[in-house]
């Protein structure tokens, strides 16, 4: 490192361009009685040659000073990496962060559905957070210059490897990405992993799965994204073949189209999108893990309105497979009313939301949920110095029924059902200048357990090189009480 620092130096000497200039982070938080957390990064970039190298120290320890040993259980992560601004290019080690065709197969179920708008290239990053499961690894990421095959036809290329520092747990992957015509973008990405998954735990004798011992495993994957002004498609398709357990595959295709439809004197875009993903029985998934099967339709229209509002309506629905009868559902509508000008009332709506879930999957245990949420800004002359008032109201409730044979994947409001739980809260936010003020009063009731307040009140300020906030909380007020301190300071 201090050999690459001269060598860099020597490169600008007797020039007027300096030669780097360097940028320092530390954030953190601690919670009373609980954890410590810490993150302090350092940067150097380089100029001329686009360079940028970064270290960090991701830290997550218990913190308790009324023990002997306040200083308890753990983990320290130490990060780096080297950067090529220009291309993206980057030599990384440490816990990573993955994006792209290898985040998407890794568990796709706890992951939004797979919209185009979702299918975002292959990358990896440095983690900015301790993780206590996450392992070291090795990554290099290699992107050609964007190169001009024809006067209209533009096009990347890219390589990555990666694997564990532990054991040798290689990934592979590339692609192209074309630009045509400046208005069309074709990217086409292939990814690769292999290795040896350790023996399964069970810990009854006719469990599902059952034990499996050590076993080879293989993942192919292919991903496809097309967008346009008018039109986006992605898609991926993935082969895993595991000794002992079988071969299977994942795939899922997004469309979205965005149309302009005419709104007083201008054109608004309306954005309308289509999902669907699923996966065999014994498809073994990025993580080494087998997820199970399941198959998952979406759909979603969004249109964009004056002054950045947006209206949108959503729905999922989820199945055990291809082909089955759906069991789990959710759908909603969101509406973001226009930002304040000088005709804005003085007290006005902000957000209203609505959202509603159904988990089938148990028939004798039907979950329902209902869920709502809308947002308030106060803005009179009095305050014109001080800023607005925004007041949050939410809501919720849930409730158990049952079905003797198969039940409907939506909410059927007409069957009986039993109360389980019900919650609401209101939140006040006032940012006066460099400050903001937080306060959050909530109640939820029980079948089951005794109703309950929560509370909380927060402040933090703002200043050039950083931010800090204090933070008291009573999730069962007043009974109990928790204070957090988080930081952010940084030189730019």
């Amino acid at each position: 490192m201090a050999a690459g620092f001269f060598w860099g130096a020597g490169l600008f000497a007797g020039t007027n361009q300096p030669v780097f200039d360097w940028s320092l982070f530390w954030s953190g938080s601690w919670e009373d009685s609980k954890t410590l957390h810490n993150r302090g990064e350092i940067k150097l970039n380089f100029f001329q040659h686009g360079l940028a190298l970064r270290g960090a120290v991701l830290d997550k320890h218990t913190m308790n000073f009324e023990l002997d040993t306040p200083w308890g259980d753990g983990v320290t992560n130490f990060t780096g990496g080297l950067y090529h601004k220009p291309t993206g290019s980057r030599l990384l080690f440490g816990v990573l962060d993955e994006w792209g065709l290898s985040a998407r197969i890794r568990n796709p179920w706890i992951r939004a559905a797979p919209y185009a708008e979702n299918h975002k290239p292959l990358m990896a990053d440095l983690k900015t957070a301790a993780s206590t499961t996450g392992e070291d690894e090795a990554y290099l990421y290699l992107s050609s210059p964007i190169m001009n095959l024809f006067s209209d036809i533009k096009l990347r290329g890219f390589i990555s490897a990666q694997t564990t520092v532990a054991d040798f747990k290689p990934a592979v992957s590339g692609g192209l990405d074309f630009s045509l015509a400046k208005k069309f973008d074709l990217l086409f990405e292939v990814f690769y992993t292999g290795t040896t998954l350790p023996p399964s735990k069970t810990s009854t004798w006719f469990s599902n799965p059952p034990f499996l011992p050590e076993r080879e495993f293989r993942l192919y994957a292919m991903g496809l994204l097309f967008s346009s002004p008018l039109i986006s498609v992605g898609s991926d398709f993935a082969f895993s073949e595991t000794f002992a357990w079988g071969t299977d595959i994942y795939y899922n295709l997004g469309v979205s189209v965005t149309p302009l439809l005419p709104f007083g004197n201008r054109a608004r875009p309306m954005s309308i999108s289509f999902a669907v993903d699923g996966a065999g029985e014994r498809f073994v998934y990025r993580d080494g893990a087998s997820h199970g099967a399941g198959f998952r339709g979406a759909g979603k229209i969004e249109w964009k309105g004056v002054r950045n509002s947006l209206f949108r309506i959503n729905t999922i629905l989820r199945g055990p497979e291809f082909g089955g009868d759906f069991n789990r559902s959710s759908y909603g509508i969101y509406y973001r009313f226009p930002a304040a000008n000088r005709n804005s009332p003085p007290v006005r709506l902000t957000r209203v939301s609505l959202s509603v879930d159904r988990n089938a999957v148990n028939p004798l245990k039907i979950s329902n949920g209902l869920s709502w949420n809308f947002g308030i800004s106060i803005n009179l002359p009095q305050m014109a110095k001080t800023g607005a008032l925004g007041v949050n109201f939410s809501g919720s409730i849930k409730s158990l029924t049952s079905s003797d044979g198969s039940p409907s994947p939506y909410f059927v409001p007409e069957e009986p059902w039993a109360f389980d739980n019900a919650g609401g809260s209101c939140e006040l936010i006032w940012s006066p200048r460099i400050f903001q003020f937080k306060a959050k009063l909530g109640y939820s009731a029980y079948e089951n357990k005794d109703d309950k307040w929560d509370f909380s009140l927060s402040g933090a300020v703002r200043f050039k090189h950083g931010r800090l906030s204090v933070k008291a909380e009573s999730p069962d007020f007043p009974e109990k009480w928790y204070f957090t301190v988080s930081w952010r300071l940084e030189k730019k």
